[in-house]
């Protein structure tokens, strides 16, 4: 399996208090800094001096019951910052993992009943956020309307078809139900196609199983408003293993 080093990124983490004083170094060092407005996903567009990273309240913006996971998880209240190259040595303690385009294609996606197994596992059944599998009447209408005005969906679709497809991606990368070898070690992917994947911020930006390493498909919002690859597969690598 092989990787366009060309993609590379490098994803960093802040509690609050060290953000602020890492915004002075980049400063001092050329970079500029630019929060994201609408989705954490934004922080895909980052290039060279131009930094991009996501604010608590970004979590909580567009896609907010998306956003629970972070809200749920141990990232609640911290910052991330994206590079398309490794920052100043200075801030390798705030290094979390490297996102890198891969050629992994699985020769066939798991069927329904497996989709089903899945997401009935114990992993994912303990950890879902609450907020998450609540879907209001407005936002399905919503994300109906977006996905075929970016032709992700046609006209038959819409967020009940791809309900199973988008609990089942979340649910692998907690349960590890469907793997692929990679380096000697078995990796958790994204288990359907983009059409059916949500949230994939969740693993692009390393929010769940964080020593995990993983590949992920591309959410239409990831697409949409990040800059993100349809039809391919992200390699998400931590960098360092939590004690």
């Amino acid at each position: 399996m092989g990787h366009s080093e060309n993609e590379k990124r490098h994803l960093y983490w802040f509690d609050e208090g060290d953000f602020e004083s890492s915004k002075k170094l980049l400063s001092e060092a050329g970079y500029r800094l630019k929060a994201t407005v609408m989705t954490p996903c934004q922080v895909l567009q980052a290039r060279g001096k131009n930094l991009v990273y996501a604010p608590p309240e970004v979590w909580s913006r567009l896609c907010v019951r998306q956003g629970s996971w972070y809200r749920g998880s141990h990232r609640r209240g911290q910052y991330m910052v994206m590079s398309d190259h490794r920052l100043p040595e200075a801030l390798d303690d705030y290094l979390d993992s490297e996102m890198s385009e891969s050629d992994f294609a699985p020769e066939s996606l798991p069927t329904a009943e497996v989709l089903n197994t899945i997401v009935s596992s114990e992993e994912y059944q303990s950890q879902k956020p609450d907020r998450w599998e609540k879907i209001r009447s407005k936002e399905a209408v919503m994300v109906k309307m977006l996905f075929i005005f970016n032709r992700f969906w046609g006209i038959g679709d819409n967020l009940k078809k791809h309900w199973l497809g988008n609990r089942a991606n979340h649910a692998n990368f907690l349960s590890k139900k469907v793997t692929t070898e990679v380096d000697g070690e078995q990796v958790a992917y994204s288990v359907t196609g983009n059409e059916s994947v949500c949230s994939s911020c969740v693993e692009f930006f390393n929010v769940i199983e964080v020593d995990s390493r993983k590949l992920v498909r591309s959410c239409p919002g990831a697409v949409t408003f990040g800059g993100a690859k349809r039809d391919i597969y992200y390699d998400i690598k931590p960098c360092k293993v939590r004690a």
